[in-house]
């Protein structure tokens, strides 16, 4: 089993040396590493060169063009460009963050022989939110509840810097070729297509924050209420939107009973008008979506009964 690691990269010198370092440093070593840098492969890649501290290692580095559209786009462009063979596992990065020597094994552990499985597979974990500096702050959230699709289209169960997956889900993705959130995206077309998932409580990323991410954290009672104000806008739906039209690629790839509940979504999703709030509501509780925590799960109630799912 060999592992390939997939990272998209954008003005990132002040920190990828050292997310790098952390990859290549792994006690289970990637056999290669793709970058996708949104700027210049060339400038990136003459960076990379002259980074010594990642000694002989450099020369499992591949830096390619990234599409110059953003970070979704970007993530798009590298599942497009690695390559799809048997007995290799796939692991999203970012830029930012410090890997932990024992990511890879733990997560190659986990998939046990998800590299050689005819099914999708995906691992997915906690992290270690941090400073700028690194500093520990807080620990990410744990998945309470368990996978499935219902959920999955609903939120990601974990960041994509924490995902490892096999050839069968790279597959199902490199099908979709749609510019969405990479790691939803991940969690959606694993289940619905009949995948497992493995959670690990355990975090080996840590998880960078700091005045450029493009996505932060999510913690605390103000995070809670902007998160909610944006709910109540448009913006999850526009996320749906965009999601209904990646996953319709696969539907006929979903089990028979994630084909429903994909439809229904599609059909809450188009549900528009106020006198059609209540229906809204039924028809959500009947498809059985849920979000892992309580409260952001009344919170996508109301949603869906305002017509903003």
């Amino acid at each position: 089993m060999t592992i390939t690691v997939l990272l998209a990269s954008y003005k990132g010198q002040k920190y990828l040396t050292a997310q790098l370092e952390s990859i290549l440093n792994q006690t289970t070593n990637p056999s290669a590493l793709l970058i996708s840098d949104d700027v210049s492969a060339r400038d990136c890649g003459e960076f990379i060169a002259t980074q010594g501290v990642l000694g002989d290692d450099v020369d499992k580095i591949t830096v390619v063009d990234g599409p110059q559209r953003g970070v979704n786009a970007n993530f798009a462009h590298l599942i497009q460009s690695a390559a799809l063979a048997d007995g290799v596992l796939y692991a999203y990065a970012d830029q930012d963050d410090v890997w932990l020597e024992g990511k890879l094994h733990a997560a190659s552990a986990m998939l046990a022989d998800g590299s050689l499985s005819t099914a999708p597979r995906l691992y997915a974990g906690r992290t270690m939110v941090c400073d700028g500096d690194l500093n520990p702050l807080f620990l990410s959230k744990g998945m309470p509840r368990a996978a499935s699709f219902q959920n999955a289209l609903l939120e990601s169960i974990a960041g994509g810097n924490t995902m490892v997956f096999n050839p069968a889900t790279l597959k199902l993705l490199k099908t979709v070729d749609v510019a969405v959130h990479h790691d939803q995206l991940t969690y959606m077309v694993v289940t619905a297509c009949g995948g497992s998932v493995v959670f690990d409580d355990e975090p080996y990323v840590l998880y960078r924050q700091h005045g450029g991410n493009v996505i932060g954290a999510n913690n605390g009672w103000f995070a809670k209420l902007y998160r909610l104000r944006r709910l109540l806008g448009n913006e999850f739906y526009g996320w749906a939107t965009d999601n209904i039209k990646a996953l319709n690629v696969i539907r006929l790839e979903m089990t028979d009973e994630n084909q429903k509940t994909f439809d229904g979504f599609v059909q809450l999703h188009e549900m528009r008008g106020w006198h059609r709030c209540l229906a809204r509501l039924f028809l959500f509780k009947r498809l059985g979506l849920y979000r892992q925590r309580r409260l952001e799960h009344f919170g996508f109630m109301l949603a869906a009964f305002c017509g903003k799912v």
